[in-house]
C-alpha cells in the first residue's frame, strides 16, 4: 500500500493545509429506518445486484472531460449477494444516488462484526472524478514526484480505480491497476465513520504492494473541490499508514494545470 510522502515505512503525516472531512460530509436521501440493500462482501466475496448504471465513458462531475474506463460496471453489478437488513440503530440516512457504477450494499460481515450501515450507498457525491498524485508538501501539479511516481485515482459511484507506477529497484518502469469498491461506515457500527475499500482485482507489478482481495479502512480529506487527500490505514482501523494528496484532473492549483500523468 502506497504511504503518504512516498516513505517505505508507516508514518503519520499532518495535511498542511486546513482540511475538512468530506467523506462524514454526505448530501443524504430516504430514510434511516429503509431497508438498506446492497452487497454482502465477506473477505473478497461477490456482489448482489441492486441498481444499474452504465458502462460507457464517465463524465467528470467538474470539467465534463471524458474519463476512460479500464473495467466494467457489471463486474459489481451482475453477481449474487446476500441480503442483510439496515439496522434501525443506523444514525444517518443514506445517499442513494447514482454516481456512476454501483457496487450493491447488502451489508458485510468482517471480523465477526456485522454492518449494515452505509451512508453513501451510491459513492461519495464530492470525490467523484479523476484525481492525480502530487507532491505533498509543495502541491504543485507541475513538480515531478520521487522516482518519477505517476498516480491517477478515479472515483466512479462507489467503487475506485488506481492506476500507479513509478521506477523499480532496477530503475525500470513498473506499474499496476487496481479496482475496487467502498462504503461509508456509519457511526453507529464504526464510530470514526471512514469508508471501506475494498480491492477485488490488481494487474500489473507486484512491488507496488498492492493486493487482492484486501479490505482496509481510511477517509477523504477535502479544502475545496480540485483538492483531496486520502489517508488510509493498513487494514480494518489498525496501524495508520498516511496521507497522498491529489489535484483533481483538469482543473487548475496554484496556477498550474492539473492533467491526467498519463496522457
Amino acid at each position: 500500500m502506497f504511504t503518504s510522502r512516498l516513505c517505505s515505512t508507516v508514518v503519520v503525516a499532518a495535511l498542511s493545509c486546513t482540511l475538512i472531512a468530506c467523506g462524514n460530509d454526505p448530501e443524504p436521501s430516504g430514510s434511516a429506518g429503509s431497508a438498506d440493500t446492497g452487497t454482502d462482501f465477506d473477505a473478497g466475496g461477490a456482489t448482489g445486484a441492486d441498481g444499474a448504471a452504465s458502462d460507457a465513458t464517465s463524465a467528470d462531475s467538474t470539467t465534463g472531460a471524458a474519463t476512460q474506463k479500464w473495467w466494467q460496471c457489471s463486474t459489481w453489478e451482475s453477481a449474487a449477494g446476500t441480503k442483510t437488513p439496515r439496522a434501525k440503530g443506523c444514525e444517518a440516512t443514506f445517499d442513494d444516488g447514482n454516481y456512476g457504477c454501483k457496487a450493491p450494499w447488502y451489508g458485510i460481515k468482517h471480523g465477526g462484526t456485522a454492518y449494515t450501515c452505509n451512508r453513501c450507498r451510491g459513492g461519495d457525491p464530492k470525490t467523484q472524478g479523476k484525481w492525480r498524485a502530487i507532491e505533498f508538501d509543495s502541491e504543485d501539479p507541475a513538480k515531478a514526484m520521487p522516482n518519477g511516481r505517476k498516480e491517477l485515482l478515479i472515483v466512479d459511484g462507489n467503487t475506485w480505480h488506481l492506476r500507479t507506477g513509478k521506477k523499480g529497484k532496477d530503475g525500470k518502469w513498473i506499474e499496476a491497476k487496481v479496482d475496487g469498491w467502498y462504503w461509508c461506515a456509519d457511526g453507529a457500527e464504526l464510530k470514526t465513520e471512514d469508508n471501506a475499500f475494498h480491492v477485488t482485482s490488481v494487474s500489473g507489478s507486484k512491488e507496488l504492494g498492492w493486493f487482492a482481495p484486501d479490505l482496509f479502512t481510511g477517509h477523504f480529506f477535502s479544502s475545496g473541490p480540485d483538492l483531496r487527500a486520502w489517508g488510509i490505514f493498513a487494514g480494518f482501523n489498525k496501524d495508520w499508514i498516511g496521507d497522498t494528496k491529489y489535484c483533481r484532473v483538469g482543473s487548475t492549483l496554484k496556477g498550474k494545470a492539473c492533467s491526467d500523468p498519463f496522457e
